[in-house]
């Protein structure tokens, strides 16, 4: 188990019931390492152990009522991740018999395709979202996001003050995450691989 949480997450669950991104946000930085370490330890593969710990925090947000009436929150988030292990390592067994059914051998334990046509599907709807942010939230964004610059050195290219990027970059965050609020598992994807 994690370590203690600077936040009851029993109160934490319960405000992201109420759709309340910060507090999700809040668990998702709190679980993710010991997450990704548990699948990791399990099954090996880098790549397979970032799939399980998108998915839990994607079953964690569908499931985000349930998981605020549990009796033992932190047990029932960790069952959530126990339950995705379980259920590759299911679907790679029935995968790999029915491949030795048809004569075709084993499969590896990650379909690389898959996952690079998940990903493209994810960052073609995070751009789609992108490419309506008013013009100089826009320009911040992808400066700041995706060129990796700092908002001085951001502030000095745009010939604007370090505080309206910030603002600007803030809100184009918050633009963001509602505007992938129903699109689960891309703003899951978004917070891990865009630190979002």
């Amino acid at each position: 188990m994690p370590g203690t949480l600077p936040y009851d997450i029993t109160t934490l669950l319960e405000q992201v019931s109420q759709d309340n991104e910060e507090a999700f946000r809040k668990v998702f930085d709190h679980y993710k390492a010991p997450f990704y370490a548990t699948a990791f330890k399990i099954t090996h593969a880098a790549g397979t152990a970032e799939e399980i710990v998108q998915e839990v925090f994607v079953k964690l947000w569908v499931k985000r009522k349930l998981a605020a009436r549990a009796k033992n929150p932190e047990g029932y988030v960790f069952t959530i991740l126990h339950n995705c292990i379980y259920a590759y390592f299911r679907k790679l067994a029935q995968e790999r018999l029915l491949r030795s059914k048809i004569g075709q051998g084993e499969e590896e334990s990650e379909n690389p395709v898959e996952s690079l046509l998940l990903e493209k599907e994810h960052r073609g709807i995070i751009e789609n979202v992108i490419s309506r942010l008013p013009p100089q939230q826009k320009i911040i964004y992808k400066l700041a996001k995706q060129e990796g610059m700092s908002r001085e050195e951001i502030a000095r290219q745009l010939n604007i003050s370090p505080n309206t990027v910030r603002n600007h970059l803030a809100a184009a965050v918050v633009h963001l995450r509602n505007s992938l609020k129903k699109n689960a598992s891309a703003l899951i994807w978004a917070l891990i691989w865009m630190h979002l």
